[in-house]
């Protein structure tokens, strides 16, 4: 529990820093946003969980997504303050936004009840359509990432960079993240990242780690090992035919249900 009340106190301190920093002078205005209940929930709940006081001091991330959160809501409530809300415009947008996120959950709610395809349905559309299912190219990675702002971070990657595993705390502490661990079910494709990165991929050797820079940030990509491509077994494409079968299945559930209530309304 006292580690806890640290850690309050802490990203208390830090968020006076950040606010105070943002806004000069107005020291009494920024102090009222930040006790503000919702900006700190989400802040412990996400990005300061699991993180060390020393590594959310030196976040420029964690920093401007609170000044993010706090201008917003200050937007929000300078809007409340001139009334905007009760313009038929706001409000005609405020009631369409309502009636796609309650249909949206309406949605959720019909597909959930759908049950999973069976192994015989699974197997006999792997067999219908064997030629689909192709495993790409694919590499193990390790990747940090730190914003090309954070000096202290980018040198950190820079100097990582090699044939050593890079230390994760040390990077840590200086400010970068960790995006992908060593996790062996995890395959990244040609999909999962940036061309650039992709394309040099070949020429790493395993255990090889390379710093690149992509738009404002500094990656380091670590290459574990590499997967060749081909004809995927039964056991390989299962998950993805599961996946597939079931989304079609929902697809199916939604429709028939929005059907059952055009014929309802005599439409």
């Amino acid at each position: 529990m006292m580690k806890k009340i640290l850690a309050v106190l802490g990203l208390y301190v830090l968020s006076v820093g950040v606010v105070r920093a943002q806004s000069g002078s107005s020291g009494t205005n920024a102090l009222m946003h930040i006790v503000d209940q919702t900006i700190a929930a989400e802040l412990l709940r996400g990005a300061v969980a699991g993180q060390s006081l020393n590594v959310l001091a030196q976040s420029p991330d964690l920093q401007r997504n609170y000044v993010i959160g706090v201008i917003e809501q200050e937007l929000v409530q300078e809007a409340a303050r001139r009334g905007l809300q009760e313009r038929l415009d706001v409000q005609r947008a405020l009631m369409q936004a309502r009636y796609q996120i309650l249909v949206q959950a309406l949605q959720q709610d019909v597909m959930r009840k759908v049950p999973p395809p069976t192994d015989a349905e699974i197997q006999a559309a792997y067999k219908k359509d064997k030629d689909r299912w192709v495993m790409p190219p694919a590499y193990r990675l390790v990747v940090f990432v730190a914003d090309s702002s954070n000096t202290n971070a980018v040198a950190a990657l820079r100097t990582a960079a090699g044939t050593l595993p890079p230390d994760a705390q040390r990077l840590a502490d200086a400010g970068a993240r960790l995006l992908l661990g060593e996790t062996p079910e995890v395959w990244v494709t040609e999909r999962d990242i940036v061309p650039e990165i992709w394309k040099a991929l070949p020429s790493l050797q395993d255990g090889e780690s390379r710093v690149f820079g992509v738009q404002n940030a500094v990656w380091l990509v670590r290459r574990l090992a590499y997967r060749k491509g081909g004809p995927m077994t039964f056991e390989q494409a299962r998950d993805l035919i599961r996946a597939e079968l079931l989304q079609a299945k929902q697809q199916q559930e939604w429709n028939n249900f929005v059907e059952s209530r055009r014929r309802a309304l005599g439409l």
